[in-house]
């Protein structure tokens, strides 16, 4: 799904997150109809074993794949959480982050498990989110190209940190109010999640 990386390694580097001791890791992941949509119960016991919460995202319409459509793979979240609950039991919870996640508890369990639902459960109203690009862009929304140059600040002999600041204070009144994923009258983002940033 990611066209990189090797698991030996990325399980490794879980396993070296884990054993640091930092409070909760999280693992996230994308469901897709065709590739892994059969591999929903084993990551959360992979979570779940390994003492990590869990987070599905809901495919996002960003870069160009060549090898499907994304319309088709699409696996919405309500589907995912009906095959969870077919093993776990699932607790409503009151646990929030600063980001979009919606997290259950497994009873019984620490582990939480987190939902991020951009297409079938819109949350642009509640969006606290930007990103700098690869490019230092001050990116204002994953699903639009509104963005702002943060590096031209940066490099500018004559601005200072102030200056900095109330740009990306100035840039949030440009913060689109939504997204339009999969809406075929708007033009979607050909951007890479390797080159947005987090």
């Amino acid at each position: 799904i990611s066209r990189v990386g090797k698991l030996d390694r990325v399980v490794a580097g879980i396993e070296a997150a884990i054993a640091t001791g930092f409070d909760r890791v999280r693992l996230n992941s994308v469901i897709m109809k065709g590739y892994n949509e059969d591999e929903v119960v084993d990551l959360v016991d992979f979570a779940m074993s390994s003492g990590a919460d869990i987070a599905f995202i809901e495919e996002m319409p960003l870069g160009q794949p060549s090898d499907h459509e994304r319309e088709e793979t699409l696996c919405s979240n309500d589907w995912v959480k009906q095959m969870i609950e077919q093993r776990y039991e699932l607790m409503p919870t009151a646990s929030r982050t600063a980001g979009p996640s919606k997290y259950w508890q497994v009873s019984g369990a620490n582990n939480r498990i987190g939902f991020i639902s951009p297409v079938t459960h819109n949350f642009c109203a509640d969006c606290n989110r930007v990103r700098v690009t690869v490019e230092g862009r001050l990116l204002l929304c994953l699903g639009n190209e509104h963005s702002v140059d943060l590096r031209a600040v940066l490099r500018d002999p004559d601005k200072s940190f102030d200056d900095l600041k109330q740009t990306i204070v100035d840039a949030m009144d440009i913060k689109p109010e939504r997204h339009y994923f999969y809406d075929r009258d708007y033009a979607q983002p050909v951007r890479l999640m390797n080159m947005t940033g987090g």
